[in-house]
């Protein structure tokens, strides 16, 4: 694939139905993926998801849980599926907050990506020591089209001006927040 194709699907819009088609679609073009079957067991703190996040989501995260268990999720740097369903409530006895968030998974530094149904649609990353929310997504599929197209840009040695000349040139593309976070990524 050539520089101008991966800057196409670098800076190309986020539909509403992103994921899981396009998401996938996207993924094929990485020259070296690895995909993890994780073992997610029906419990509690999974199936909380539909009490913690809006009804419009419920379907999106079945899809997310089933492809991470039947391995057919990617491994995508700065986005890990290991800390699907985190129990805050449960797991931190200095977690105070009166909302109650769902983790999708964690950055590399162990930090939650995480939703809540007093946010809408967005998604937040939070600190692991502090428990506070930061660097908002607009929606689940943003949030996962940053992941797959920064891991993109990465393994092909894509610039941030390359990606942002390129995205200013469009006439539909990605949100500027979306294409932002992935240019930070770059070099």
């Amino acid at each position: 694939m050539n520089t101008d194709e991966l800057l196409n699907i670098i800076t190309a819009p986020v539909a509403d139905d992103y994921f899981p088609e396009q998401f996938t679609e996207e993924c094929k073009n990485f020259k070296n993926i690895n995909y993890f079957k994780y073992s997610i067991p029906e419990s509690e703190s999974l199936l909380r998801f539909k009490k913690v996040i809006p009804e419009q989501w419920h379907h999106w995260f079945e899809t997310y849980i089933q492809l991470n268990k039947d391995g057919q999720f990617p491994s995508l740097w700065p986005f890990t599926q290991e800390a699907i369903a985190f129990d805050f409530r449960q797991q931190l006895d200095d977690f105070n907050s009166d909302t109650e968030f769902f983790a999708l998974g964690s950055d590399p530094s162990g930090d939650w990506f995480v939703m809540t149904q007093d946010s809408g649609s967005m998604v937040y990353l939070c600190d692991q020591y502090a428990h506070n929310l930061y660097d908002g997504w607009k929606d689940p599929n943003h949030l996962l089209a940053w992941a797959c197209r920064s891991a993109l840009a990465d393994e092909n040695n894509l610039t941030k001006e390359a990606v942002l000349n390129y995205w200013t040139s469009r006439n539909e593309k990605a949100d500027q927040a979306t294409i932002e976070r992935i240019a930070d990524n770059l070099n």
